[in-house]
C-alpha cells in the first residue's frame, strides 16, 4: 500500500495541535517516519539531530521538500505530547489513539522492545530510535536513517538521490 495511501485518510498533526490530511503529502518528494519515545534517551540524543536537519532542508518554506511523520512508542498522549513540544520541529504525528500508529509499527517491523508484543510485531527489524526514508508510494528507501543523518545536509540529497532512482 502507497504511503500517500495509508496516511490519506488519517488527519496528522504537527506539534501546536493544528491538523494535516494525509493525502497532502502525495507532493512531498520525501517522507520519514521517525520511530521515537520521551523515555528513550538515544532518542532524546537524536531529536535535536533530525530537529536541525529538517529545519534545514525545509527553509521554513510552506512547500516541505521532506517531511517528517513522528510514530510514537511513548506510554500516554501526556508524554508524546510534552516530547513533541519540547524537542521536536514543527514535523507531522499518527495521532496517539490512532490505528495507524501501530499499524506502521508491524508494517515495517519497528517499535521499542518492550512494546512488541503489545504491538503485535512479529518480527522485529529495528528499535528506536529509527529513521525510516520512503518515497512518497512508501517505497523505502533507507532504514539507516538515524546515523545517516548525522551527516546533516549530505544525507538529504544522499536520500532525495534514492528517492528519485
Amino acid at each position: 500500500q502507497e504511503m500517500a495511501g495509508l496516511v490519506a485518510d488519517v488527519e496528522l498533526e504537527r506539534c501546536d495541535g493544528s491538523k494535516v490530511s494525509g493525502s497532502s503529502l502525495k507532493d512531498c518528494p520525501l517522507i520519514a517516519l521517525y520511530f521515537s519515545a520521551h523515555w528513550c534517551p538515544p532518542c532524546q540524543a537524536f531529536t535535536p539531530i533530525l530537529k536541525d536537519l529538517y529545519d534545514g532542508v525545509n527553509d521554513g518554506g510552506a512547500l516541505k521538500k521532506m517531511e517528517v511523520i513522528f510514530i510514537s512508542s511513548d506510554e500516554s498522549q501526556e508524554a508524546m505530547h510534552s516530547y513533541m513540544k519540547e524537542a521536536h520541529a514543527d514535523w507531522l504525528t499518527v495521532p496517539f489513539g490512532h490505528p495507524l500508529r501501530n499499524e506502521m509499527k508491524r508494517k515495517y517491523g519497528i517499535c521499542a522492545g518492550k512494546e512488541q508484543s503489545e504491538v503485535g510485531v512479529t518480527t522485529r527489524v529495528n528499535g528506536i530510535p529509527s529513521l525510516l526514508i520512503c518515497k512518497p508510494d512508501g517505497t523505502q528507501v533507507s532504514i539507516e536513517g538515524v546515523e545517516e543523518a548525522q551527516d546533516g545536509p549530505p544525507a538529504y540529497k544522499k536520500w532525495l538521490a534514492a528517492v528519485s532512482a
